[in-house]
């Protein structure tokens, strides 16, 4: 899908036809419209800019998912993400997504969280490839060593929510969930991790790299493994219990560590 021509508008202008479509979506609403603009003044928004791939009518957008939509907002002239509760969201609040993004900030992991209210939480703008495209694009002398860096990057990640016992629960499909800048990966969206439930980050996220992902025959071709067995006990035992031992295994069972 092509990119959109960059548009830039002043706060003010967000309650007008056709930024109205974004600010209230998928339902033009304008009693919520006024609401949104006063929580955004009072985030200190000044600027919205609408540049994406994504698009709603003509606006581009970084992107839209089952409870949000984002943009990009400028505060203290500078870019930010800014994450708009959709309308028809399963969510009342984007307060709670805030709390947990901010307690994986604590450990290192995630884009930055820095302020919400009801309807936004603005946040680090991270900017890049999704992780299959990245990887795929990977060429070269240094390849197979690349791949795995940023492979025991995202897992240590994983391994770090685990051991806080916060599960992302999205981790299912990392393309829609983690951002490469450069060979840096981000998790992102947090709106449905849970505290409440044991956390299977490190094995939901190698299920996706190793076994069921779309992007699993390339990675195993490049990790060099040719039998899945091993990576299924090694993963059968991290589950049954995520001590260091175990999730040391798991990355030498699947070529990360050697």
């Amino acid at each position: 899908m092509a990119q959109t021509a960059s548009e830039r508008i002043r706060l003010s202008e967000f309650a007008r036809t056709p930024y109205l479509n974004v600010l209230t979506y998928p339902v033009l609403d304008l009693k919520v419209a006024r609401s949104r603009l006063e929580q955004l003044e009072d985030l200190g928004v000044e600027e919205v800019v609408f540049e994406g791939r994504t698009k709603i009518g003509r606006l581009g957008l970084v992107g839209i998912g089952t409870v949000s939509v984002v943009v990009r907002g400028i505060i203290g002239g500078r870019l930010h993400a800014l994450k708009i509760r959709r309308a028809d969201a399963n969510r009342e609040s984007m307060l709670e997504e805030y709390r947990l993004t901010e307690i994986a900030n604590r450990i290192g992991v995630g884009a930055q969280a820095f302020a919400a209210t009801q309807d936004f939480m603005v946040m680090q703008l991270v900017e890049g490839k999704d992780l299959e495209e990245h990887l795929r694009a990977i060429r070269g002398v240094g390849t197979r060593a690349r791949v795995r860096e940023i492979l025991h990057l995202l897992l240590n990640q994983c391994r770090k929510l685990d051991l806080i016992d916060l599960d992302h629960g999205q981790l299912s499909d990392l393309r829609k969930h983690v951002i490469m800048a450069g060979d840096m990966p981000y998790i992102i969206d947090f709106e449905s991790s849970s505290q409440r439930r044991a956390p299977k980050n490190v094995t939901t996220a190698s299920q996706y790299l190793l076994i069921g992902g779309r992007c699993a025959p390339f990675v195993k071709r490049l990790l060099g493994i040719k039998n899945q067995e091993p990576v299924l006990e090694a993963l059968k035992a991290y589950k049954k219990d995520r001590s260091d031992g175990n999730y040391a295994r798991l990355l030498k069972t699947i070529g990360i560590v050697i």
